[in-house]
Protein backbone atom coordinates (compact mmCIF):
# COMPACT_ATOMS: atom_id res chain seq x y z
CA UNK A 1 0.00 0.00 0.00
CA UNK A 2 1.30 3.50 -0.63
CA UNK A 3 1.91 6.03 2.34
CA UNK A 4 -1.11 7.96 2.97
CA UNK A 5 -1.07 11.33 4.85
CA UNK A 6 -3.52 12.23 7.18
CA UNK A 7 -4.09 15.97 8.11
CA UNK A 8 -5.35 16.85 11.10
CA UNK A 9 -6.89 20.04 13.35
CA UNK A 10 -5.88 19.13 17.13
CA UNK A 11 -6.68 21.20 20.31
CA UNK A 12 -3.10 23.22 21.11
CA UNK A 13 -4.51 24.85 23.87
CA UNK A 14 -7.88 25.18 25.31
CA UNK A 15 -9.81 28.45 24.07
CA UNK A 16 -10.48 31.55 26.78
CA UNK A 17 -13.45 32.82 25.10
CA UNK A 18 -14.07 32.58 21.59
CA UNK A 19 -12.22 29.91 19.85
CA UNK A 20 -8.61 31.18 17.54
CA UNK A 21 -6.25 29.73 15.08
CA UNK A 22 -3.98 30.05 18.32
CA UNK A 23 -5.99 27.37 19.38
CA UNK A 24 -5.56 24.81 17.52
CA UNK A 25 -2.80 23.17 15.05
CA UNK A 26 -2.58 21.38 11.79
CA UNK A 27 -0.67 18.15 12.02
CA UNK A 28 0.19 15.79 9.30
CA UNK A 29 0.20 11.72 10.22
CA UNK A 30 0.87 8.84 8.01
CA UNK A 31 -1.67 6.20 8.39
CA UNK A 32 -1.00 2.99 9.09
CA UNK A 33 -1.46 0.27 7.01
CA UNK A 34 -4.89 -0.96 6.60
CA UNK A 35 -5.85 -4.56 8.11
CA UNK A 36 -8.26 -7.05 7.25
CA UNK A 37 -12.03 -5.68 7.47
CA UNK A 38 -10.80 -1.91 7.39
CA UNK A 39 -11.85 0.57 4.64
CA UNK A 40 -10.56 4.15 4.38
CA UNK A 41 -12.59 6.99 3.69
CA UNK A 42 -11.89 10.40 2.46
CA UNK A 43 -14.01 13.28 4.84
CA UNK A 44 -15.62 15.55 2.23
CA UNK A 45 -18.29 17.07 4.97
CA UNK A 46 -17.28 17.19 9.19
CA UNK A 47 -20.46 17.84 11.22
CA UNK A 48 -19.38 20.68 13.51
CA UNK A 49 -21.65 21.01 16.47
CA UNK A 50 -22.31 22.56 19.50
CA UNK A 51 -21.58 19.79 21.89
CA UNK A 52 -17.69 20.52 20.28
CA UNK A 53 -17.07 23.80 22.07
CA UNK A 54 -17.69 22.11 25.38
CA UNK A 55 -15.47 19.05 25.18
CA UNK A 56 -12.63 22.03 24.37
CA UNK A 57 -13.02 22.94 27.74
CA UNK A 58 -12.13 21.23 30.78
CA UNK A 59 -15.42 21.92 32.71
CA UNK A 60 -17.80 19.28 33.96
CA UNK A 61 -19.78 18.35 31.32
CA UNK A 62 -21.57 15.16 29.74
CA UNK A 63 -19.04 14.42 27.44
CA UNK A 64 -15.36 14.17 27.99
CA UNK A 65 -12.67 16.73 27.76
CA UNK A 66 -10.31 16.67 24.25
CA UNK A 67 -6.67 16.52 25.81
CA UNK A 68 -4.48 19.18 24.25
CA UNK A 69 -2.77 17.51 21.71
CA UNK A 70 -5.39 15.41 20.51
CA UNK A 71 -8.17 16.19 18.10
CA UNK A 72 -12.04 16.36 18.50
CA UNK A 73 -13.86 13.53 17.21
CA UNK A 74 -17.24 13.78 15.34
CA UNK A 75 -19.59 11.49 13.63
CA UNK A 76 -19.44 10.21 10.25
CA UNK A 77 -22.45 9.71 7.77
CA UNK A 78 -21.97 7.89 4.45
CA UNK A 79 -23.63 6.69 1.47
CA UNK A 80 -22.03 4.48 -0.93
CA UNK A 81 -22.47 5.80 -4.53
Amino acid sequence: METVINQRIVLAKRPVGEPKHSDFRIEQVELNELKQGEILLKTIYLSLDPYMRGRMSDAPSYAAPVKRGKYVSSDLIWHRA
